[in-house]
């Protein structure tokens, strides 16, 4: 089992995470889950991103926080395989600080951060440096082919509703799993990769 994940948060660090979107694969089946978290503050350089405000995420969390829906989520990422995210380091931060709030140790099997790994491979130029540049999402699925309304429908599919756009993490897991669908034909080294139940530097978990 395969775990794709994408978070929205309150800003930076510190900041928590208000919305949380994974997708569960099979092989198979792909299932999609989807959950809001309530909190008294959120930054507006964050709200600007993303839009969501806290009267929004009251509303769309109906007052629920993080703590009545950990133990489903803690289950769901220790019994994956591997998890995935784009800039993994900055959502697996967040997820791991989410628990400690809590007095639990965040525990996942591997992690694979298609960010880092479509990097050497897309080879965008960086302006400051020799070294190429991390891709956005957006840059992401365009190299992939992947659109905005091929994700549209797939969210419809995963998730049972269609989503807002790119910054709304239900719409974001969605655009990161089908851009590494679509690219494991292209790239035999990303399926050997998916199939390692290690992180993405090489160091176990």
């Amino acid at each position: 089992m395969i775990l794709y994940f994408d978070t929205e948060t309150t800003g930076l660090y510190p900041g928590r995470i208000i919305q949380l979107a994974y997708i569960l694969d099979d092989g198979e089946n792909a299932v999609g889950k989807n959950f809001y978290f309530a909190v008294d503050y959120i930054e507006p350089s964050a709200t600007a991103v993303h839009g969501i405000t806290v009267e929004k995420l009251r509303v769309l969390s109906g007052g629920k926080t993080f703590s009545d829906h950990q133990d489903e989520i803690f289950d769901d990422f220790l019994n994956a395989d591997l998890i995935v995210a784009h800039n993994a380091k900055f959502d697996i931060g967040f997820m791991i600080a989410e628990f400690k709030y809590l007095d639990r140790v965040f525990r996942y099997n591997g992690e694979f951060d298609t960010m880092k790994f479509f990097t050497p491979i897309m080879k965008l130029p960086r302006h400051t440096t020799a070294a190429y540049k991390y891709p956005k999402l957006s840059e992401l699925t365009e190299f992939a082919e992947v659109y905005s309304y091929d994700v549209s429908v797939a969210t419809n599919k995963i998730f049972g509703g269609l989503s807002l756009g790119y910054h709304e993490a239900v719409f974001d897991v969605t655009a990161m799993y089908l851009a590494v669908q679509k690219l494991k034909p292209r790239y035999p080294q990303l399926v050997e990769r998916l199939s390692m139940k290690t992180s993405a530097d090489g160091d176990e978990n």
